[in-house]
Protein backbone atom coordinates (compact mmCIF):
# COMPACT_ATOMS: atom_id res chain seq x y z
CA UNK A 1 0.00 0.00 0.00
CA UNK A 2 1.09 3.58 -0.61
CA UNK A 3 1.84 5.39 2.68
CA UNK A 4 -0.84 3.50 4.57
CA UNK A 5 -3.56 4.09 1.96
CA UNK A 6 -5.64 1.41 0.27
CA UNK A 7 -3.64 1.71 -2.97
CA UNK A 8 -1.88 -1.60 -3.63
CA UNK A 9 1.36 -0.63 -5.31
CA UNK A 10 2.30 -4.28 -5.90
CA UNK A 11 -0.64 -4.72 -8.29
CA UNK A 12 -0.24 -5.06 -12.05
CA UNK A 13 -3.29 -2.85 -12.48
CA UNK A 14 -1.74 -0.09 -10.37
CA UNK A 15 1.33 0.02 -12.59
CA UNK A 16 -0.75 -0.17 -15.76
CA UNK A 17 -2.55 2.92 -14.48
CA UNK A 18 0.79 4.62 -13.78
CA UNK A 19 2.04 4.03 -17.32
CA UNK A 20 -1.23 5.06 -18.94
CA UNK A 21 -1.08 8.28 -16.90
CA UNK A 22 2.53 8.70 -18.04
CA UNK A 23 1.39 8.47 -21.67
CA UNK A 24 -1.20 11.18 -21.01
CA UNK A 25 1.46 13.40 -19.41
CA UNK A 26 3.75 12.73 -22.37
CA UNK A 27 1.07 13.92 -24.80
CA UNK A 28 0.44 17.04 -22.71
CA UNK A 29 4.14 17.83 -22.44
CA UNK A 30 4.63 17.45 -26.19
CA UNK A 31 1.71 19.68 -27.10
CA UNK A 32 2.15 22.26 -24.32
CA UNK A 33 5.80 23.05 -23.62
CA UNK A 34 5.13 24.60 -20.22
CA UNK A 35 3.81 21.24 -18.99
CA UNK A 36 7.31 19.76 -19.20
CA UNK A 37 8.53 21.90 -16.31
CA UNK A 38 5.38 21.31 -14.26
CA UNK A 39 5.51 17.54 -14.75
CA UNK A 40 9.22 17.35 -13.90
CA UNK A 41 8.62 19.29 -10.65
CA UNK A 42 5.70 17.01 -9.74
CA UNK A 43 7.75 13.87 -10.51
CA UNK A 44 10.69 15.22 -8.49
CA UNK A 45 8.49 15.96 -5.46
CA UNK A 46 6.66 12.63 -5.69
CA UNK A 47 9.93 10.73 -6.07
CA UNK A 48 11.45 12.54 -3.07
CA UNK A 49 8.49 11.78 -0.82
CA UNK A 50 8.14 8.16 -1.95
CA UNK A 51 11.82 7.31 -1.62
CA UNK A 52 12.16 9.12 1.71
CA UNK A 53 9.19 7.33 3.27
CA UNK A 54 9.54 3.97 1.51
CA UNK A 55 13.11 3.17 0.38
CA UNK A 56 11.98 0.42 -2.01
CA UNK A 57 10.67 3.16 -4.30
CA UNK A 58 14.32 3.96 -4.95
CA UNK A 59 14.12 0.78 -7.03
CA UNK A 60 10.51 0.91 -8.22
CA UNK A 61 10.46 4.46 -9.65
CA UNK A 62 13.74 4.28 -11.64
CA UNK A 63 12.72 0.85 -12.95
CA UNK A 64 9.30 2.14 -14.01
CA UNK A 65 10.83 5.06 -15.92
CA UNK A 66 13.50 2.84 -17.47
CA UNK A 67 11.11 0.19 -18.77
CA UNK A 68 8.73 2.77 -20.26
CA UNK A 69 10.92 5.76 -21.14
CA UNK A 70 13.10 4.64 -24.08
CA UNK A 71 16.09 7.04 -24.11
CA UNK A 72 14.96 8.91 -21.00
CA UNK A 73 14.02 12.18 -22.71
CA UNK A 74 10.28 11.61 -23.08
CA UNK A 75 9.59 14.64 -20.88
CA UNK A 76 12.28 17.28 -20.47
CA UNK A 77 13.01 20.88 -19.66
CA UNK A 78 16.34 22.50 -20.51
CA UNK A 79 19.06 19.95 -19.61
CA UNK A 80 16.78 17.93 -17.35
CA UNK A 81 14.93 14.89 -18.63
CA UNK A 82 12.68 12.53 -16.72
CA UNK A 83 15.41 9.91 -16.23
CA UNK A 84 18.00 12.39 -15.00
CA UNK A 85 15.52 14.06 -12.62
CA UNK A 86 14.58 10.75 -11.00
CA UNK A 87 18.23 9.69 -10.84
CA UNK A 88 19.34 12.86 -9.04
CA UNK A 89 16.50 12.70 -6.50
CA UNK A 90 16.95 8.99 -5.70
CA UNK A 91 20.74 9.22 -5.33
CA UNK A 92 20.44 12.38 -3.21
CA UNK A 93 17.86 10.89 -0.82
CA UNK A 94 19.77 7.63 -0.52
CA UNK A 95 23.04 9.44 0.20
CA UNK A 96 21.48 11.74 2.81
CA UNK A 97 19.77 8.85 4.61
CA UNK A 98 22.90 6.69 4.61
CA UNK A 99 25.64 9.30 4.89
CA UNK A 100 26.87 7.98 8.26
CA UNK A 101 26.62 4.30 7.36
CA UNK A 102 27.92 4.06 3.78
CA UNK A 103 30.63 1.54 4.71
CA UNK A 104 27.96 -0.75 6.20
CA UNK A 105 25.89 -0.97 3.02
CA UNK A 106 25.00 -4.49 1.88
CA UNK A 107 26.63 -3.74 -1.46
CA UNK A 108 30.11 -3.29 0.00
CA UNK A 109 29.86 -6.55 1.95
CA UNK A 110 29.78 -8.38 -1.38
CA UNK A 111 33.44 -7.96 -2.25
CA UNK A 112 33.30 -9.52 -5.72
CA UNK A 113 30.46 -7.35 -7.05
CA UNK A 114 31.70 -4.17 -5.40
CA UNK A 115 35.26 -4.64 -6.70
CA UNK A 116 34.10 -5.30 -10.28
CA UNK A 117 31.70 -2.34 -10.06
CA UNK A 118 34.56 -0.13 -8.86
CA UNK A 119 36.85 -1.31 -11.66
CA UNK A 120 34.19 -0.58 -14.30
CA UNK A 121 33.73 2.94 -12.92
CA UNK A 122 37.52 3.36 -12.83
CA UNK A 123 37.69 2.37 -16.51
CA UNK A 124 34.98 4.96 -17.25
CA UNK A 125 36.95 7.64 -15.37
CA UNK A 126 40.16 6.76 -17.22
CA UNK A 127 38.37 6.90 -20.59
CA UNK A 128 36.92 10.29 -19.63
CA UNK A 129 40.34 11.63 -18.61
CA UNK A 130 41.92 10.38 -21.84
CA UNK A 131 39.26 12.26 -23.81
CA UNK A 132 39.79 15.37 -21.69
CA UNK A 133 43.58 15.42 -22.14
CA UNK A 134 43.29 15.09 -25.93
CA UNK A 135 41.00 18.13 -25.73
CA UNK A 136 37.75 16.69 -26.98
CA UNK A 137 34.68 18.88 -26.36
CA UNK A 138 33.45 18.44 -22.79
CA UNK A 139 29.86 18.23 -23.97
CA UNK A 140 30.68 15.31 -26.27
CA UNK A 141 32.61 13.52 -23.52
CA UNK A 142 29.73 13.88 -21.07
CA UNK A 143 27.03 12.85 -23.52
CA UNK A 144 29.03 9.78 -24.50
CA UNK A 145 29.96 8.72 -20.95
CA UNK A 146 27.00 9.81 -18.83
CA UNK A 147 25.06 6.56 -19.35
CA UNK A 148 27.55 4.75 -17.11
CA UNK A 149 26.51 6.98 -14.20
CA UNK A 150 23.42 4.76 -14.09
CA UNK A 151 25.68 2.19 -12.38
CA UNK A 152 25.42 4.33 -9.23
CA UNK A 153 21.97 2.78 -8.76
CA UNK A 154 23.50 -0.62 -7.98
CA UNK A 155 24.35 0.10 -4.29
CA UNK A 156 20.88 1.66 -3.88
CA UNK A 157 19.00 -1.27 -5.38
CA UNK A 158 20.97 -3.90 -3.51
CA UNK A 159 20.43 -2.06 -0.23
CA UNK A 160 16.65 -1.71 -0.56
CA UNK A 161 15.83 -5.00 -2.31
CA UNK A 162 13.93 -7.74 -0.50
CA UNK A 163 12.63 -10.93 -2.05
CA UNK A 164 9.09 -9.87 -1.14
CA UNK A 165 9.48 -7.06 -3.68
CA UNK A 166 10.01 -9.45 -6.60
CA UNK A 167 6.30 -9.69 -7.61
CA UNK A 168 6.11 -5.87 -7.73
CA UNK A 169 9.26 -5.68 -9.85
CA UNK A 170 7.87 -8.23 -12.29
CA UNK A 171 4.55 -6.39 -12.45
CA UNK A 172 6.32 -3.11 -13.24
CA UNK A 173 8.16 -4.76 -16.13
CA UNK A 174 5.06 -6.50 -17.47
CA UNK A 175 2.85 -3.40 -17.17
CA UNK A 176 5.39 -1.18 -18.93
CA UNK A 177 5.91 -3.80 -21.65
CA UNK A 178 2.16 -4.10 -22.24
CA UNK A 179 1.78 -0.33 -22.63
CA UNK A 180 4.82 -0.10 -24.93
CA UNK A 181 3.71 -3.11 -26.98
CA UNK A 182 0.14 -1.87 -27.39
CA UNK A 183 1.46 1.59 -28.28
CA UNK A 184 3.69 -0.04 -30.92
CA UNK A 185 0.80 -1.97 -32.44
CA UNK A 186 -1.60 0.99 -32.42
CA UNK A 187 0.97 3.24 -34.13
CA UNK A 188 1.66 0.44 -36.63
CA UNK A 189 -2.03 0.20 -37.48
CA UNK A 190 -2.31 3.98 -37.82
CA UNK A 191 0.56 4.16 -40.30
CA UNK A 192 -0.31 1.15 -42.44
CA UNK A 193 -3.98 2.16 -42.64
CA UNK A 194 -3.52 5.96 -42.96
CA UNK A 195 -6.89 6.85 -41.48
CA UNK A 196 -8.47 10.00 -42.97
CA UNK A 197 -8.21 12.94 -40.60
CA UNK A 198 -5.34 11.40 -38.63
CA UNK A 199 -2.24 13.59 -38.67
CA UNK A 200 0.50 11.05 -39.31
CA UNK A 201 3.21 13.73 -39.43
CA UNK A 202 2.28 14.85 -35.91
CA UNK A 203 2.44 11.26 -34.60
CA UNK A 204 5.81 10.74 -36.27
CA UNK A 205 7.19 13.95 -34.78
CA UNK A 206 5.79 13.00 -31.37
CA UNK A 207 7.78 9.75 -31.38
CA UNK A 208 10.90 11.34 -32.86
CA UNK A 209 11.04 14.56 -30.86
CA UNK A 210 10.40 12.86 -27.51
CA UNK A 211 13.14 10.37 -28.50
CA UNK A 212 10.70 7.54 -27.88
CA UNK A 213 11.36 5.85 -31.22
CA UNK A 214 10.75 6.21 -34.93
CA UNK A 215 8.58 4.94 -37.79
CA UNK A 216 9.96 3.87 -41.17
CA UNK A 217 7.56 3.37 -44.07
CA UNK A 218 8.30 0.62 -46.59
CA UNK A 219 6.93 -0.44 -49.95
CA UNK A 220 3.65 -2.30 -49.85
CA UNK A 221 2.23 0.02 -47.15
CA UNK A 222 4.20 -1.74 -44.39
CA UNK A 223 5.74 0.34 -41.60
CA UNK A 224 8.41 -0.41 -39.08
CA UNK A 225 7.67 0.94 -35.60
CA UNK A 226 10.77 0.85 -33.42
CA UNK A 227 10.83 2.10 -29.84
CA UNK A 228 14.00 1.69 -27.79
CA UNK A 229 11.86 0.61 -24.82
CA UNK A 230 10.78 -2.44 -26.83
CA UNK A 231 13.87 -4.01 -25.29
CA UNK A 232 11.78 -4.43 -22.14
CA UNK A 233 9.02 -5.97 -24.23
CA UNK A 234 11.64 -8.63 -25.00
CA UNK A 235 12.40 -8.91 -21.27
CA UNK A 236 8.69 -9.35 -20.52
CA UNK A 237 8.49 -11.87 -23.38
CA UNK A 238 10.91 -14.17 -21.56
CA UNK A 239 9.06 -13.75 -18.27
CA UNK A 240 5.76 -14.64 -19.97
CA UNK A 241 7.29 -17.67 -21.71
CA UNK A 242 8.54 -18.84 -18.33
CA UNK A 243 5.05 -18.43 -16.83
CA UNK A 244 3.58 -20.57 -19.61
CA UNK A 245 6.29 -23.20 -19.18
CA UNK A 246 5.44 -23.40 -15.49
CA UNK A 247 1.68 -23.39 -16.19
CA UNK A 248 0.39 -23.73 -19.75
CA UNK A 249 -3.12 -22.78 -18.54
CA UNK A 250 -2.02 -19.25 -17.64
CA UNK A 251 -4.38 -17.29 -19.91
CA UNK A 252 -3.06 -13.82 -19.06
CA UNK A 253 0.51 -14.89 -19.89
CA UNK A 254 -0.74 -16.42 -23.15
CA UNK A 255 -2.47 -13.22 -24.28
CA UNK A 256 0.43 -11.04 -23.13
CA UNK A 257 2.91 -13.21 -25.02
CA UNK A 258 0.96 -12.78 -28.27
CA UNK A 259 0.96 -8.99 -27.79
CA UNK A 260 4.69 -8.94 -26.96
CA UNK A 261 5.58 -11.18 -29.91
CA UNK A 262 3.55 -9.03 -32.31
CA UNK A 263 5.27 -5.83 -31.11
CA UNK A 264 8.70 -7.42 -31.45
CA UNK A 265 7.89 -8.45 -35.01
CA UNK A 266 6.63 -4.97 -35.92
CA UNK A 267 9.88 -3.52 -34.53
CA UNK A 268 11.67 -5.29 -37.41
CA UNK A 269 14.80 -5.34 -35.26
CA UNK A 270 17.16 -8.10 -36.33
CA UNK A 271 19.16 -7.52 -33.16
CA UNK A 272 16.09 -8.19 -31.02
CA UNK A 273 15.14 -11.22 -33.09
CA UNK A 274 18.59 -12.77 -32.85
CA UNK A 275 18.79 -12.00 -29.13
CA UNK A 276 15.38 -13.57 -28.62
CA UNK A 277 16.38 -16.73 -30.48
CA UNK A 278 19.66 -17.11 -28.57
CA UNK A 279 17.96 -16.42 -25.25
CA UNK A 280 15.17 -18.91 -25.99
CA UNK A 281 17.66 -21.61 -27.00
CA UNK A 282 19.56 -20.92 -23.76
CA UNK A 283 16.30 -21.25 -21.81
CA UNK A 284 15.27 -24.47 -23.60
CA UNK A 285 18.67 -26.14 -23.15
CA UNK A 286 18.78 -25.30 -19.44
CA UNK A 287 15.22 -26.51 -18.90
CA UNK A 288 16.18 -29.80 -20.56
CA UNK A 289 19.27 -30.12 -18.32
CA UNK A 290 17.99 -28.84 -14.98
CA UNK A 291 14.19 -28.81 -15.06
CA UNK A 292 13.19 -31.58 -17.44
CA UNK A 293 10.02 -32.23 -15.46
CA UNK A 294 8.60 -28.97 -16.90
CA UNK A 295 8.68 -30.31 -20.48
CA UNK A 296 5.26 -31.48 -21.71
CA UNK A 297 3.57 -31.73 -25.10
CA UNK A 298 0.82 -29.35 -23.97
CA UNK A 299 3.32 -26.58 -23.31
CA UNK A 300 4.83 -26.98 -26.78
CA UNK A 301 1.32 -26.80 -28.20
CA UNK A 302 0.57 -23.64 -26.19
CA UNK A 303 3.72 -21.95 -27.51
CA UNK A 304 2.74 -23.03 -31.03
CA UNK A 305 -0.65 -21.35 -30.51
CA UNK A 306 1.23 -18.17 -29.50
CA UNK A 307 2.99 -18.22 -32.87
CA UNK A 308 -0.35 -18.63 -34.66
CA UNK A 309 -1.91 -15.88 -32.54
CA UNK A 310 0.98 -13.53 -33.32
CA UNK A 311 0.63 -14.09 -37.07
CA UNK A 312 -3.11 -13.48 -36.90
CA UNK A 313 -2.78 -10.30 -34.82
CA UNK A 314 -0.16 -8.74 -37.10
CA UNK A 315 -2.16 -9.69 -40.20
CA UNK A 316 -5.28 -8.19 -38.63
CA UNK A 317 -3.56 -4.91 -37.78
CA UNK A 318 -2.02 -4.71 -41.26
CA UNK A 319 -5.18 -5.53 -43.22
CA UNK A 320 -8.10 -4.07 -41.23
CA UNK A 321 -9.98 -2.05 -42.18
CA UNK A 322 -8.17 -1.68 -45.54
CA UNK A 323 -6.74 -4.89 -46.99
CA UNK A 324 -3.13 -4.80 -48.23
CA UNK A 325 -1.59 -8.25 -48.45
CA UNK A 326 -1.33 -11.49 -46.53
CA UNK A 327 2.36 -11.79 -47.34
CA UNK A 328 3.88 -9.56 -44.67
CA UNK A 329 6.49 -11.85 -43.12
CA UNK A 330 9.25 -11.03 -45.60
CA UNK A 331 9.40 -7.32 -44.79
CA UNK A 332 12.91 -7.30 -43.31
CA UNK A 333 14.40 -8.18 -46.72
CA UNK A 334 13.58 -4.75 -48.09
CA UNK A 335 16.32 -2.45 -49.37
CA UNK A 336 16.32 -0.09 -46.41
CA UNK A 337 16.78 -3.03 -44.06
CA UNK A 338 19.76 -4.21 -46.08
CA UNK A 339 21.11 -0.65 -46.08
CA UNK A 340 21.23 -0.75 -42.28
CA UNK A 341 23.31 -3.96 -42.44
CA UNK A 342 25.56 -2.41 -45.09
CA UNK A 343 26.07 0.65 -42.88
CA UNK A 344 27.22 -1.56 -40.01
CA UNK A 345 29.61 -3.42 -42.32
CA UNK A 346 31.09 -0.16 -43.61
CA UNK A 347 31.67 1.00 -40.03
CA UNK A 348 33.58 -2.14 -39.02
CA UNK A 349 36.91 -1.38 -40.71
CA UNK A 350 37.41 2.21 -39.43
CA UNK A 351 36.13 1.13 -36.01
CA UNK A 352 38.68 -1.69 -35.81
CA UNK A 353 41.45 0.63 -37.02
CA UNK A 354 40.61 2.93 -34.12
CA UNK A 355 40.61 0.06 -31.61
CA UNK A 356 44.10 -1.25 -32.48
CA UNK A 357 45.63 2.19 -31.86
CA UNK A 358 44.83 1.97 -28.12
CA UNK A 359 43.52 -1.52 -27.30
CA UNK A 360 44.15 -1.56 -23.52
CA UNK A 361 42.68 1.70 -22.18
CA UNK A 362 40.95 2.91 -25.34
CA UNK A 363 40.84 6.31 -27.00
CA UNK A 364 38.41 7.87 -24.57
CA UNK A 365 34.79 8.97 -24.80
CA UNK A 366 33.67 11.22 -27.61
CA UNK A 367 36.04 9.52 -30.07
CA UNK A 368 34.62 10.08 -33.55
CA UNK A 369 34.81 7.77 -36.55
CA UNK A 370 34.09 8.79 -40.15
CA UNK A 371 32.74 6.36 -42.73
CA UNK A 372 30.45 6.08 -45.74
CA UNK A 373 26.93 4.80 -45.15
CA UNK A 374 24.14 3.76 -47.50
CA UNK A 375 21.53 3.94 -44.74
CA UNK A 376 18.76 6.27 -46.04
CA UNK A 377 18.73 8.03 -42.65
CA UNK A 378 22.29 9.17 -43.46
CA UNK A 379 22.61 9.07 -47.25
CA UNK A 380 19.88 11.38 -48.53
CA UNK A 381 19.28 14.63 -50.42
CA UNK A 382 21.10 16.65 -47.75
CA UNK A 383 24.04 14.22 -47.70
CA UNK A 384 24.24 12.52 -51.13
CA UNK A 385 27.71 11.02 -50.52
CA UNK A 386 26.64 9.26 -47.31
CA UNK A 387 29.83 10.41 -45.55
CA UNK A 388 29.14 10.44 -41.81
CA UNK A 389 31.09 11.29 -38.67
CA UNK A 390 29.85 10.22 -35.23
CA UNK A 391 30.87 8.98 -31.78
CA UNK A 392 27.76 6.77 -31.44
CA UNK A 393 28.20 3.33 -33.01
CA UNK A 394 25.92 0.36 -33.61
CA UNK A 395 28.52 -2.24 -32.64
CA UNK A 396 28.08 -2.22 -28.87
CA UNK A 397 31.06 -4.29 -27.69
CA UNK A 398 33.38 -2.60 -30.20
CA UNK A 399 32.12 0.83 -29.10
CA UNK A 400 33.12 -0.02 -25.52
CA UNK A 401 36.49 -1.39 -26.66
CA UNK A 402 37.29 1.68 -28.77
CA UNK A 403 36.56 4.15 -25.96
CA UNK A 404 37.30 2.24 -22.76
CA UNK A 405 39.70 -0.39 -24.05
CA UNK A 406 39.97 -3.99 -22.90
CA UNK A 407 39.92 -2.68 -19.33
CA UNK A 408 36.26 -1.62 -19.67
CA UNK A 409 35.21 -4.66 -21.73
CA UNK A 410 36.88 -7.06 -19.29
CA UNK A 411 35.09 -5.37 -16.38
CA UNK A 412 31.70 -6.10 -17.91
CA UNK A 413 32.66 -9.64 -18.90
CA UNK A 414 33.64 -10.40 -15.30
CA UNK A 415 30.39 -8.80 -14.11
CA UNK A 416 28.48 -11.08 -16.49
CA UNK A 417 30.39 -14.11 -15.21
CA UNK A 418 29.38 -13.24 -11.64
CA UNK A 419 25.73 -12.94 -12.70
CA UNK A 420 25.82 -16.33 -14.43
CA UNK A 421 27.58 -17.92 -11.46
CA UNK A 422 25.04 -16.60 -8.99
CA UNK A 423 22.17 -17.51 -11.29
CA UNK A 424 23.20 -21.14 -11.53
CA UNK A 425 23.70 -21.31 -7.77
CA UNK A 426 20.12 -20.05 -7.32
CA UNK A 427 18.38 -22.17 -9.97
CA UNK A 428 16.56 -24.18 -7.32
CA UNK A 429 15.75 -21.39 -4.85
CA UNK A 430 15.06 -18.33 -7.00
CA UNK A 431 11.82 -18.51 -9.06
CA UNK A 432 13.12 -16.33 -11.90
CA UNK A 433 16.80 -17.32 -12.02
CA UNK A 434 16.52 -19.17 -15.32
CA UNK A 435 14.51 -16.53 -17.26
CA UNK A 436 16.84 -13.83 -15.92
CA UNK A 437 19.88 -15.71 -17.22
CA UNK A 438 18.10 -16.11 -20.56
CA UNK A 439 17.42 -12.37 -20.68
CA UNK A 440 21.07 -11.60 -19.89
CA UNK A 441 22.16 -14.02 -22.65
CA UNK A 442 19.85 -12.23 -25.05
CA UNK A 443 21.28 -8.87 -24.01
CA UNK A 444 24.87 -10.02 -24.59
CA UNK A 445 24.00 -10.94 -28.20
CA UNK A 446 21.92 -7.80 -28.86
CA UNK A 447 24.84 -5.67 -27.65
CA UNK A 448 27.03 -7.12 -30.39
CA UNK A 449 24.97 -5.32 -33.04
CA UNK A 450 23.21 -2.53 -31.10
CA UNK A 451 24.49 -0.53 -28.12
CA UNK A 452 22.57 -1.55 -24.98
CA UNK A 453 25.05 -2.49 -22.23
CA UNK A 454 26.61 0.98 -22.53
CA UNK A 455 23.16 2.49 -22.02
CA UNK A 456 20.78 2.53 -19.02
CA UNK A 457 18.42 0.16 -20.90
CA UNK A 458 20.99 -2.63 -20.76
CA UNK A 459 22.73 -1.58 -17.54
CA UNK A 460 19.35 -1.74 -15.81
CA UNK A 461 18.93 -5.41 -16.74
CA UNK A 462 22.42 -6.29 -15.50
CA UNK A 463 21.98 -4.47 -12.19
CA UNK A 464 18.46 -5.80 -11.63
CA UNK A 465 19.55 -9.36 -12.45
CA UNK A 466 22.55 -9.27 -10.12
CA UNK A 467 20.40 -7.77 -7.35
CA UNK A 468 17.61 -10.34 -7.64
CA UNK A 469 20.01 -13.27 -7.99
CA UNK A 470 22.39 -12.17 -5.23
CA UNK A 471 19.97 -11.33 -2.45
CA UNK A 472 17.07 -13.46 -1.18
CA UNK A 473 16.50 -11.75 2.15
Amino acid sequence: MLFGSNIKTNSLWFWLGVFILAEIFLALAFNFESFNFIILILVALLTFVCVWLRPEFGLYIPLAELTWGSLGHTIGYSYFGLRLTIFLIVIFVFFVKNIFSLKNLIFFKNKKISIVWSLILLAVIIASLIAYFVERPLTGIFLDANAYLYLLYLPVWQEVYRRDYLPTILNIIKAAALVVAIKTLVVFNFFVQSYPGLDMVAIYKWLRDTRTGFVTSFEGSFSRVFLQSQFYVLVAWFLSVWEIIKNHKNKSAFVALIIFSSALYVSLSRSFWLGLIVGFVFLAVNIFIYKRELITTRKFFTLFLVVIGTCLLVELLFNVPKFHSLNIFTQRTIDSGEAAISSREQLLKPLWQGIVKAPIFGQGFGKEISYYSSDPRIKNIDNPSGFYTTYAFEWGWLDMWLKGGLFLVAGFLVYLMLIYRQGYLKLASNPVALPLLSIVSSLVIIHVFSPYINHPLGLGVLMLSSTILEYDQ
